[in-house]
């Protein structure tokens, strides 16, 4: 039961990526894009086969391998860190890290040709133009910036892996 909730949260939070992606490909066509707020936020559909700002171009069985890695581990260290109520927030870091893993390998199988599907596109007034990212990147930032918070921040987090 205790495996219940995360594995659920996690087909959710998946199940929404890949629907988020699924409007961006119906709705518009590689390269087009939509203004929703003014010299700010556009929806910008791009294929990345890459990582984070394009690195790593076109090393598909790389991304595919080292997904698989780290899914295992994010699985592995959940089920071994002590169950206790302060651990409660690293965990929900665990699930939207492999949620995140999980979201972008699917693209990576089975989408135009290993490329991610990306359509979140920040401008910040024309100062900036920041990379173009999907639901799934915020939720492999989202869990590791919180996760190294509690890491750096938190004294009662019990980290150490049980032995059983």
């Amino acid at each position: 039961m205790f495996y219940v909730l995360p594995i659920i949260s996690c087909i959710v939070l998946v199940c929404i990526d890949q629907y988020i992606k699924y409007l961006t490909i119906e709705n518009f066509y590689n390269g087009g894009n939509f203004e929703v707020i003014k010299n700010f936020l556009y929806l910008t559909y791009t294929g990345n086969s890459g990582a984070a700002w394009g690195i790593f171009s076109g090393a598909r069985i790389f991304f595919i391998v080292a997904t698989i890695i780290v899914i295992i581990c994010m699985i592995v260290y959940y089920i071994k860190i002590p169950r206790i109520k302060n651990n409660r927030f690293v965990r929900l870091s665990l699930v939207l890290i492999a949620s995140g893993a999980i979201g972008n390998f699917i693209d990576r199988l089975i989408r135009n040709g290993g490329k991610v599907v990306d359509m979140f596109h920040l401008t910040f007034w024309g100062y900036y133009d920041f990379p173009v990212f999907n639901f799934a990147d915020i939720m492999i930032v989202t869990g590791t910036i919180f996760l190294g918070a509690l890491v750096l921040f938190c004294k009662n987090l019990e980290l150490n892996i049980r032995k059983d």
